[in-house]
């Protein structure tokens, strides 16, 4: 209902629903998009920061739904100029009174000037049923809506409360974002069997793309494994610095190399080195 207000009162509204893996955020965006007239899956339903993009410019009145923001939106991919240009473009098309709604694992994870434009964050505690947070506005003297420094100790004393009693339940109603609780039924059979369509196949097509752009980088791979082979590329971090550098997914460029070691008779794979 607030949304949609939003929407008539000629206002943007970005949303962000973080949780667990499995408890939901999908779910629950799924069912979200469904009041709204306008959605269709197929369209609306996104996976990659380009697409999300297209919809924020060519839409009006619109939703996009942004199912893994963690490719889009967090705060280790600032330095891509891609990210930027989102941040710029949710800013610059605002009065095209788009509903943006990403579902990402950690809401704090996220990069901060994009945290800044969200306006609802709703935390996912289990199955069915999430917190509701409304980003504090009207402050004169401080430059961050979510009070972060001062949910994070409330968060923080609840740790440790929990350290002494596994079963101490996390008062939310203390945090100063906190506006209630929602209640979410899972989705229908169909509903679902349409979902997971579409997730495939826009998630493969996704893929496909950045196998093509990985694929046009001629000997990237061959040096890659040469410098592993050697020693020079010792961890995780590394690699995946490399992959920001040459604007690639650490994920494809993993799955890559690991089938051009079978490929080469080497039994080891990336994890190995």
């Amino acid at each position: 209902e607030i949304i949609k207000q939003r929407q008539d009162n000629k206002f943007d509204a970005c949303i962000v629903v973080s949780g667990a893996r499995g408890n939901g955020k999908s779910t629950f965006l799924f069912k979200l998009f469904v009041r709204f007239k306008k959605f269709k899956p197929w369209k609306h339903q996104v996976y990659s920061r380009k697409h999300v993009m297209e919809l924020l410019e060519r839409s009006k009145f619109g939703c996009i739904l942004d199912d893994e923001a963690i490719r889009t939106s967090y705060k280790r991919n600032f330095f891509d100029e891609d990210q930027k240009l989102l941040i710029q473009m949710l800013n610059m098309y605002r009065d095209n009174f788009n509903v943006y709604a990403a579902a990402v694992p950690d809401f704090y994870s996220l990069d901060k000037d994009l945290r800044s434009l969200i306006k609802i964050h709703i935390h996912i505690i289990e199955r069915g049923l999430g917190v509701v947070h409304i980003a504090n506005e009207g402050t004169l003297y401080s430059d961050d809506c979510w009070d972060v420094k001062y949910n994070k100790r409330i968060e923080e004393n609840w740790a440790k409360r929990k350290q002494m009693n596994p079963d101490y339940q996390p008062k939310y109603h203390r945090l100063t974002t906190f506006r209630g609780y929602i209640k979410f039924n899972d989705l229908t059979l169909k509903q679902r069997e349409f979902y997971e369509d579409v997730k495939v196949k826009k998630r493969k097509a996704v893929y496909d793309e950045e196998i093509n752009k990985i694929e046009d980088r001629g000997g990237f791979y061959d040096r890659i494994i040469e410098r592993l082979q050697k020693g020079e590329i010792k961890t995780k971090k590394v690699l995946q610095e490399i992959c920001l550098i040459n604007g690639l997914q650490y994920s494809s460029v993993r799955h890559i190399i690991n089938t051009k070691l079978t490929d080469r008779g080497i039994k080891e794979t990336l994890q190995d080195f």
